[in-house]
């Protein structure tokens, strides 16, 4: 028995003395004071007590850092970021890129330095969320890898697997039909047309990415491009899709009202010599009419003895519009020059500017090669738009972006150039 335990005695007949009160609020006072000093020790051990410290302490200091992600893995190994690859958007002939980067791989850094507005702005939020997106970027990634760091020994192995991988999901996503008209699977495919233009000295392959691009699109419809990363797409694959058709002989289907409307849906006023200005939607509406013009011209030559007068004024009056068309493009183009902010991306106007000189000789050369009365003088234009245009080559620094867009439109200034006798030669 405790030694401070103590027997209270008293007779139930009798009231309380002072002294037994005492004895008892003792007692009372003593159990209260062991039960607060047992339940006060319970809590400190308690586990629940420390986790709410630990909490509290943890809203006072700083987060820890977020686990990185897939494509911040790539950024940071690499040090290459998704709109890095902005520039070659703007790519209109694959194989001739593709043989001027192989050429001189030096170019590429100060390509891709150069950021623009493109598809590839959008792809950052959907990374990881689509397999054949994933892997066609990763692959784009080992490309440009191994062209920024020619002594890699294992660069054409990781490509050659990456570009497997990419062509696989590419393919197995199409077999579905709920993915294959999800805008990630037209990227994942414009990608992996730049891809060639890294990866292959010639780039004849790009040329199927393109066409497969195309038939994407068609099957899509222009209703569907409403989106700003539709519209990124479209507008980037439209340039190529012309070149494509112009140079396999076929119509663009982009030269049909609908799609001219969906073009024109597109339009940012708030922009000039960007992709989405005014000067840039109709620029490209226009080169749309060009493959079409070019192969009806064509089938004109080869059957000129047999072909009805209406046919042959009716392509002559096309050619006709579309000189008369972008020649006041290019007074309006002159204005916007004139009136342009300093800081205005001045890349852009280099580009539209090759672009109309591109069109120009080719509306003045074919439009010459039908009219015979007038192929003198037409013949004159075609040459001084090819000067111009390696006259606009020249003025620009090596080794940036302006200069690789140029120097492959250059290419159809040569060959203006060079056949320059065999339409003067017609002439006599």
């Amino acid at each position: 028995m405790a030694d401070d335990f103590e027997f209270i005695l008293h007779e139930p007949n009798k009231r309380l003395s002072r002294e037994t009160h005492r004895k008892i609020r003792r007692h009372a006072m003593k159990a209260a004071g062991a039960s607060r000093r047992i339940r006060n020790d319970v809590q400190s051990k308690s586990p629940s007590k420390g986790r709410k410290l630990v909490r509290k302490n943890a809203v006072l200091g700083p987060p820890p850092p977020m686990p990185l992600s897939g494509l911040e893995l790539l950024v940071k190994d690499i040090g290459l970021d998704p709109i890095n690859f902005s520039s070659l958007t703007s790519v209109h002939l694959g194989p001739v890129a593709s043989t001027l980067l192989h050429r001189d791989s030096g170019q590429l850094p100060g390509i891709l330095v150069d950021r623009q507005w493109s598809y590839f702005s959008f792809i950052p939020p959907r990374f990881g969320h689509v397999v054949a997106l994933d892997d066609a970027f990763r692959c784009l990634i080992a490309a440009a890898h191994s062209l920024l760091v020619p002594n890699n020994s294992r660069g054409d192995e990781v490509i050659l697997h990456s570009y497997g991988k990419a062509l696989q999901s590419l393919q197995q996503a199409i077999y579905k039909p709920s993915n294959r008209y999800a805008a990630e699977i037209l990227c994942a495919m414009g990608i992996l047309s730049i891809v060639e233009i890294l990866n292959s000295s010639k780039g004849q392959l790009w040329f199927h990415h393109i066409a497969g691009a195309a038939q994407l699109i068609r099957f899509r419809g222009p209703e569907q491009f409403t989106s700003d990363f539709d519209i990124a797409l479209l507008l980037s694959l439209s340039y190529p899709i012309c070149a494509e058709a112009l140079l396999n002989d076929q119509e663009c289907f982009l030269d049909d009202p609908i799609w001219a409307q969906a073009i024109q849906n597109a339009t940012s006023e708030r922009e000039t010599f960007m992709d989405r200005s005014p000067l840039g939607i109709r620029l490209l509406i226009l080169l749309t009419k060009l493959p079409g013009l070019v192969k009806k011209i064509c089938h004109v030559v080869a059957v000129q003895n047999t072909l009805r007068a209406e046919n042959f004024d009716s392509v002559a009056a096309g050619l006709r519009e579309l000189r008369s068309d972008i020649a006041v493009w290019r007074r309006e183009f002159n204005m916007a020059l004139i009136h342009a902010n300093n800081k205005a991306n001045p890349d852009k106007r280099y580009e539209f500017l090759g672009t109309c000189l591109v069109i120009q000789i080719f509306a003045s050369r074919i439009l010459g090669s039908i009219l015979p009365n007038e192929r003198g003088l037409l013949e004159e234009e075609a040459q001084c738009f090819a000067i111009e245009l390696k006259h606009l080559q020249g003025s620009v620094e090596p080794r940036t972006r302006e200069k690789f867009l140029l120097t492959q439109k250059a290419r159809i200034a040569n060959a203006a150039i060079d056949t320059r006798d065999d339409f003067a030669a017609a002439l006599f």
